[in-house]
């Protein structure tokens, strides 16, 4: 059951436009991350934030007066058609949805600095699992989940409702540090049972899925047909752990809604047949709304804003509202540009 934080009353509803952050699985262990051995330091250094920097910014959020909801309380599906709904917040608070990718902790990464899994652990609680130097570290304030739960038991009023926020997966390296895909897989049904574990207990105290794709590929780069097979691969591998999402978040931000003659493109039309209703891209200017063309069909688009080492190093202004770039950025671990 979600715990609900019922002290902060009366709501309102919220006519601002609800913010959208995103950043990526965090930096767990700064000094193997930023090693000279390490050939993913600079991609680190660049898309990624440090676990000591996302507690910095959950702090400065709370400060600044956000509070978590759910991006399924921002829109509705009526006749076919996925429109906007206003949500409700505490008098005095604004609302946010956090959001992060890549959360499949792949082969490539491990022992690279990032955790290697989320588990649950013996007494029912969530937790990460990363070997270290061969022994295996569990851990609760390594990863943005269990140090977004560890924050919230602290400030319920982070969460009145009980969102947390929504974990965007891919499936070609398996989910959430449990090799699930179908290729080159060993002890797969194993798994897959564990994985279904850990996303139970997720869902269970507020979490959501979103699909981030099967293959993280340019949408740009592949054919009607490839990205056809993308979906049906996200279908057969994907959904039936983590449940049916009515979320697309497009790797890399590319989308393609339209065709060059103003309809909806296949690739589009694929998605919606597959059940997506709300989709989401990137975008430091706060976009919520639809994406009209010229036959008046609506697709609603929201981009998010992102979080990670470049935003912080160039002290993006976008980010002013939220928490102070330069008070965030962590000099002290991060090598310099």
């Amino acid at each position: 059951m979600l715990t609900i934080f019922s002290g902060m009353t009366p709501q309102y509803e919220y006519t601002t436009t609800v913010e959208h952050l995103f950043t990526h699985c965090l930096i767990a262990y700064p000094n193997n991350a930023f090693s000279q051995n390490n050939p993913m330091k600079d991609d680190y250094n660049k898309d990624c934030i440090t676990k000591d920097e996302f507690k910095k910014i959950l702090w400065s959020l709370y400060k600044n007066n956000y509070c978590l909801v759910s991006i399924y309380d921002t829109f509705e599906t009526k006749d076919n058609i996925t429109v906007k709904k206003a949500v409700k917040v505490p008098i005095g608070k604004k609302a946010l949805i956090l959001s992060f990718d890549d959360v499949n902790y792949d082969h490539k990464k491990m022992g690279l600095g990032m955790v290697d899994k989320i588990i649950v652990d013996s007494n029912g609680k969530l937790a990460t699992s990363t070997i270290v130097d061969g022994n295996e570290d569990v851990s609760y304030s390594n990863e943005f989940v269990t140090i977004l739960e560890d924050f919230v038991s602290q400030h319920p009023d982070f969460s009145p409702f009980g969102d947390k926020g929504t974990i965007n997966i891919t499936g070609y390296d398996g989910v959430l540090g449990y090799r699930t895909q179908s290729k080159n897989t060993q002890n797969r049904e194993e798994e897959i049972e564990n994985a279904k574990k850990v996303i139970k207990k997720l869902k269970q105290v507020g979490w959501n899925f979103a699909s981030h794709s099967y293959g993280h590929y340019h949408m740009n780069k592949l054919t009607d047909e490839q990205f056809f097979e993308e979906i049906k691969l996200w279908k057969n591998e994907v959904e039936p752990l983590v449940g049916k999402t009515k979320v697309y978040v497009y790797p890399y931000g590319e989308w393609q809604v339209f065709d060059n003659f103003g309809n909806i493109s296949k690739k589009h039309q694929y998605l919606i047949d597959a059940g997506f209703e709300i989709f989401c891209g990137v975008g430091m200017q706060t976009f919520f709304d639809y994406l009209p063309n010229k036959f008046n069909n609506k697709v609603l688009f929201m981009d998010r804003k992102v979080v990670d080492g470049n935003t912080l190093r160039k002290k993006d202004a976008n980010l002013y509202p939220f928490f102070d770039p330069e008070a965030v950025y962590d000099y002290k671990v991060r090598p310099s540009v």
